[in-house]
């Protein structure tokens, strides 16, 4: 079968850390046949070389019979009509993370995908980092025993400087910028992935540099016993773009047995950022000074070991679409939309739990 001819929309910083390494690596499967860059930056053939073929609309894209698929990778408010252009065009679609701003709009385009038999997927690439394949290997081997205590955390230190002036989309107040939606996509998935859907939640999303729009939040999610406890699993996930320490806590997990213990962030991005490839030597790979700390106590005596990192792959989410495309099996998506359509329910229940200050019943929530 040919390659899939893939078309990116935006060419911000996705386009060069995450979208355009991962597809070039995969020539088997993947082709890229253009670039939507709206400005006159000249960003495009920059980043994928001059002879890239860039255009300037969305129609230019969707219209496009030669275009298989398209990558939304635009600011988060462009998502949903770019998404739906595509996919009413016939095209299969790859769309950043947060899915969309609203619950409905990622529900009408779950379903305008199934309609269509069309592969719609986002983009949580962090289900493929090195520290997460890792902590979900240690959870399986059953070491830690029922865990009643997880903490997750995406963190940041960017103390403005008394000149700053808003330079990223991202800055920008009103446009679904928020933490909770940006870096909250990320850890709230991670949590669904591991545990599912929550009882109940209580969130505060606030204002850590005064820029108008809360740049942090902090959220706990309540469960029932896991099997083989007797207290309730207490989720705790946030962000903060002001964590003044010089190793930033990434997981702490407690189970009744032991505990897992990780600073610092899957290093699959950096190595992008600074031009490196996906074949590169050394992409994924943790050193040992960023290895996890696992304890166990057993008979009253603690054990704790260096447990080494699982390898990052983020190209596995391009795989695991192509696969879903030419099978025609939907259901062989990791990242499936309802799972999207779920995280975008916990995040708007978020913001009215930190807008309420209360406690917020998921289950009831979702059904109104």
């Amino acid at each position: 079968m040919a390659p899939l001819r893939v078309s990116i929309l935006g060419t911000g910083l996705s386009l060069q850390a995450f979208h355009y390494p991962l597809i070039t690596a995969l020539p088997e499967l993947y082709v890229l046949h253009s670039v939507m860059e709206r400005s006159a930056r000249g960003k495009a053939q920059e980043v994928c070389g001059k002879d890239i073929k860039v255009v300037k609309t969305i129609a230019e894209v969707v219209e496009d019979p030669e275009v298989d698929v398209v990558v939304v990778s635009t600011p988060n408010n462009t998502h949903y009509p770019f998404a739906k252009a595509a996919l009413e065009h016939g095209k299969h679609v790859m769309v950043e993370k947060p899915v969309t701003p609203t619950v409905a709009e990622a529900e009408e385009l779950t379903a305008l995908a199934k309609s269509k038999n069309l592969v719609f997927c986002v983009y949580q690439n962090r289900r493929w980092d090195a520290d997460f394949l890792t902590l979900k290997k240690v959870l399986a081997e059953g070491k830690l025993g029922p865990v009643h205590e997880f903490h997750s955390r995406f963190d940041r230190y960017r103390p403005l400087p008394a000149d700053h002036k808003p330079g990223s989309w991202k800055e920008l107040p009103g446009q679904h910028n928020e933490a909770i939606y940006n870096l909250g996509s990320h850890v709230i998935d991670q949590a669904i992935n591991l545990f599912g859907v929550p009882d109940s939640l209580v969130c505060r999303n606030y204002d850590e540099r005064g820029l108008g729009l809360d740049e942090a939040f902090e959220m706990t999610l309540l469960y029932p016993p896991q099997p083989g406890a007797k207290c309730p699993l207490a989720v705790h996930v946030g962000a903060s773009v002001l964590a003044s320490t010089p190793k930033q806590l990434r997981y702490l997990v407690k189970g009744i047995n032991g505990s897992f213990e990780k600073f610092g962030l899957d290093p699959q991005e950096p190595f992008l950022r600074e031009g490196k490839k996906v074949h590169d030597p050394g992409f994924g790979e943790e050193g040992e000074d960023a290895w996890a700390t696992v304890s166990v106590c057993t008979d009253s005596k603690w054990t704790t070991e260096k447990r080494p990192s699982e390898k990052g792959w983020y190209p596995a989410i391009y795989e695991n679409m192509f696969e879903a495309i030419t099978s025609g099996d939907t259901s062989r998506l990791a990242v499936q939309p309802e799972q999207a359509i779920w995280t975008m329910r916990i995040i708007e229940m978020g913001n009215t739990s930190s807008r309420e200050g209360r406690f917020i019943d998921v289950q009831k929530e979702a059904r109104k």
